[in-house]
């Protein structure tokens, strides 16, 4: 993965990484990187101790650019009023790493070489690194933000190497994506079709299904649409966009980027004809008394809509541009994807119906070897951090516990270096890590960038704490990876005595509340489930769950807690009258499923 070095009139430091597992110049968060630190010194330095140490660090950065007006008196003594432009800046360490090399004591002779190897497994949730700026150039001159990772080393001591420091970057991926497709149907909406704001001409019922919401970078996200126009305008085209936001945060301030990443427009059908004048004069007449036959109506359409996005007949794919941000949700950077479909009625000053739902867009569960449900993306792609040029708006890593991998064998040292006194290889695996942190470094002015927070002086997510309930609330918040938080403290006894065997089911949803990001809520509630109450995971929490989540995610929900739930067969119809009609309809085979265990 190449070299770093630093020279003096004493010597030489350097910083050696072998290639990556993937063979590319990136590495995948979970494996493990490995490589050496090179030292020579060229003059006899005296007995003394000298300490060797490297550790990893990666943060989140940002710098936020705003103006604002001020008032000043002019040559003239007359008060005049201009605009200023400032800067804040802020940044969070995410990882960190200490490893201690080794510890010299005896003399160094000059001209004597040293090789330290090292071999550091890097957590399983860490985020991709990246750059987004609000510059068209894409540099840093105006506000920008990035997650930027470095192995650093530092010799300290007396004599010629007195706190010697060099550094080398590194580009980190984050882990592919699960293979498992996370489906979703948005409930058939039915939403009020206006004419000049203020005249009711109709309605419009609209549903869709997504394949999967967890889409790969390069990858194609499959959408199914069906909708029942029950207006006087008819349809003229219906959209799928996918888009990007990206904001950044520092001192109070903000910037944010916004992208549209893919559209496509779905085919018309049969379902898309306006209502003629009397039939739109029998509709409104029906809705005025419904009988049990308008109602029956009201549900064909439902199930209608049910099997038409099922069915796949009007599907659009939309490509995943390879260059877009991984979702992401820190205290300084929050990259967002959002999926809208919008129904654009004709005539002027209509409304136009429009659902919303988020998407989770990171590695590709192909890359690297992994065998996945979709499109293989080319590596390449990753070899460079992702940066975009973006101009500014008008204004979920995925989170897996980590499976232990056999540490590959350190490799030969360069040529000129075989005759290097070779210290044991020092390795690290993740669970040494600290990962996480609540402490951000604020700083103002233009080049405040330049003095960015020292190293080490960081508030930690992972500290041990005294088992409770807040304290696991602000760890899973200040996580990157909330179930990797949670599977830790369910291995842990004393938190299993304190916080999981007496947790409530209000206590329950306060913990699924507190992950960030959505799409990790239901494996996080998965996880917890069988240990709430010594097992006795009931009716009672899967309700709190349901309760506690956003709508789209309801049913994902239900079919992630019922398998789990010990009284379903007693108090199954309890959890259905918490549903709607359309949820009963998408959760019928997950009900009848779980019965059958």
């Amino acid at each position: 993965m190449g070299n770093s070095k630093s020279k003096s009139s004493s010597g030489t430091l350097s910083i050696v990484l072998d290639p990556s597992p993937t063979g590319k110049p990136h590495i995948l968060a979970g494996q493990t990187l490995s490589g050496s630190l090179y030292a020579q010194s060229t003059a006899r330095i005296e007995p003394s101790p000298i300490n060797i140490d490297a550790y990893l660090s990666g943060k989140e950065r940002s710098r936020v650019r705003y103006t604002e007006s001020e008032s000043y008196t002019d040559s003239q003594g007359n008060s005049q009023t201009r605009t200023k432009t400032s800067y804040r800046y802020a940044d969070r360490e995410i990882v960190r790493m200490t490893i201690p090399l080794a510890q010299i004591a005896a003399g160094v002779d000059a001209g004597a070489k040293y090789r330290f190897p090292f071999q550091i497994q890097l957590p399983p949730d860490l985020p991709s690194s990246m750059f987004c700026s609000e510059n068209h150039r894409g540099g840093k001159s105006g506000g920008y933000c990035e997650i930027e990772y470095k192995i650093k080393a530092e010799l300290k001591g007396s004599g010629r190497f007195f706190n010697y420091k060099v550094e080398r970057l590194i580009n980190v991926v984050s882990a592919p994506l699960p293979p498992q497709p996370v489906p979703h149907l948005i409930p058939p909406v039915k939403q009020k079709v206006n004419f000049l704001c203020c005249f009711d001409v109709g309605t419009i019922t609209m549903g869709a299904r997504v394949e999967n919401t967890r889409v790969g970078k390069g990858e194609t996200a499959s959408i199914d649409f069906a909708c029942k126009n029950q207006s006087r305008r008819g349809i003229d085209r219906v959209e799928a966009t996918i888009t990007e936001e990206v904001e950044w945060s520092a001192g109070g301030r903000s910037n944010s980027m916004r992208r549209r990443l893919a559209s496509r427009t779905f085919r018309p059908d049969e379902r898309w004809i306006k209502l003629s004048k009397e039939e739109m004069r029998s509709l409104k007449s029906s809705a005025k008394s419904p009988t049990s036959t308008f109602r029956n109506e009201e549900q064909s359409i439902l199930e209608e809509i049910h099997r038409a996005i099922h069915d796949g007949e009007n599907r659009v794919a939309l490509d995943i541009a390879s260059t877009s941000y991984q979702s992401y949700l820190g205290a300084l950077i929050k990259v967002n994807h959002h999926l809208k479909i919008k129904v654009f009625t004709s005539g002027l000053c209509t409304h136009n119906p429009k659902v919303r739902v988020p998407l989770y867009i990171g590695t590709p569960s192909s890359f690297g070897g992994n065998q996945g449900t979709t499109n293989t993306v080319e590596q390449s792609q990753y070899d460079t951090v992702p940066t975009v040029e973006a101009v500014p708006s008008a204004p979920y890593i995925h989170s897996a516990p980590y499976v232990a991998t056999a540490m590959p064998e350190p490799s030969a040292p360069p040529a000129e270096w075989a005759s290097a006194v070779t210290a044991t290889p020092f390795v690290m695996t993740q669970s040494a890590a600290v990962v996480g942190g609540g402490k951000i470094y604020q700083a103002e002015g233009e080049n405040a960038h330049d003095n960015e927070s020292p190293d080490g002086e960081v508030q930690l997510a992972i500290a041990e704490v005294v088992p409770s309930l807040p304290n696991l609330i602000q760890e899973i918040q200040l996580s990157v990876g909330p179930l990797s938080t949670i599977h830790r403290r369910l291995t842990q006894q004393p938190w299993k005595r304190a916080v999981f065997d007496p947790m409530t089911p209000n206590q329950y949803a306060s913990v699924i509340r507190a992950v960030g990001i959505e799409f990790d809520q239901p494996d996080v509630a998965a996880a917890l489930a069988p240990a709430v109450r010594g097992g006795s995971f009931t009716h009672e929490y899967v309700i709190a769950a349901i309760r506690a989540v956003s709508e789209w995610l309801r049913t994902p929900m239900i079919g992630k807690l019922l398998p789990l739930c010990i009284d379903l067969e007693a108090n199954s119809g309890k959890i259905l009258n918490q549903l709607s009609d359309w949820e009963k309809v998408c959760t019928q085979q997950n009900f009848r499923d779980a019965l059958q265990r």
